[in-house]
């Protein structure tokens, strides 16, 4: 494959936290037994927080299920996921093409994103991304085609944003930044689905679980699918409590599948 050609990257880089000592004085406020004896998830903060809102809607602090992974089971188990919204994690993907950020920004519910612009950001050294496809199952011919398709695009883009510098009058915008905006907003039109983007996502769990549920399916397209099982591994060695229940499977093309227990909490 060409030099410019990336491969998907995933930093988890926001987690959830909880001030214990407000938890603490709430408990104590409401004149039930402290952390403890209250909230079973000890430190595990993720599996805490859903404790905690789990607990508030029966008031049932020092109560009920004593083993942690009983509790947050349960919760699976009956898809009382409404309080696993509370508890975000936030990623920052890159090495993901334009044609996955289509797809992934389809998830609305419980999800926010920031991606890269095209508008702002020069994409003449831009990286191109591969349809898993051409890495792995096709020959030299098809691999040698694709290169050539995306350095012509790349060349196009780089030509037109030449051309554009003097054919879009400077003088009609009051910042040098306007100016270049128009130049590549206008440019860009000649740029594939396989250019290269970054993103950050940040999501609630249960809107996390319906991502991989989804996009971890054998149905799902092939590069998004590996990014959610990317995302699967990173948050069950994070908070194995509420991504645990996620078995994954290899299928003959040597790509994974993800498949919940617990499906639609």
């Amino acid at each position: 494959m060409s030099a410019n050609i990336v491969q998907p990257k995933a930093f988890l880089v926001s987690k959830p936290s909880v001030d214990w000592e407000q938890v603490a004085a709430f408990l104590d406020d409401e004149g039930v037994p402290g952390i403890p004896d209250s909230i079973r998830a000890g430190k595990d903060e993720s599996a805490a927080i859903a404790e905690i809102s789990a607990r508030l809607c029966y008031m049932s602090y020092g109560r009920g299920r004593r083993d942690i992974s009983d509790f947050i089971n349960n919760l699976l188990r009956h898809k009382d996921g409404s309080v696993f919204e509370h508890i975000n994690y936030g990623f920052v993907f890159t090495g993901v093409s334009r044609s996955l950020t289509h797809e992934l920004v389809r998830h609305r519910a419980g999800f926010a994103f920031s991606q890269r612009s095209q508008r702002y950001v020069d994409e003449s050294s831009g990286r191109f991304v591969a349809p898993p496809v051409l890495q792995d199952t096709v020959g030299d011919e098809v691999q040698a085609a694709f290169n050539a398709a995306i350095e012509s695009a790349s060349e196009s883009y780089a030509a037109l944003v030449k051309t554009l510098e003097t054919a879009i009058p400077r003088e009609q915008f009051e910042y040098a930044t306007d100016h270049r905006k128009a130049i590549r907003q206008a440019a860009r039109a000649v740029l594939p689905n396989a250019t290269e983007t970054k993103i950050f996502v940040t999501a609630n769990v249960r809107a996390w679980r319906h991502f991989i549920e989804m996009r971890g399916s054998a149905f799902a397209d092939v590069e998004i699918r590996r990014l959610a099982i990317m995302v699967l591994e990173a948050l069950q060695a994070e908070a194995p409590l509420l991504f645990g229940d996620f078995t994954m499977e290899t299928l003959p093309d040597g790509s994974k599948t993800a498949t919940p227990k617990y499906s639609k909490v």
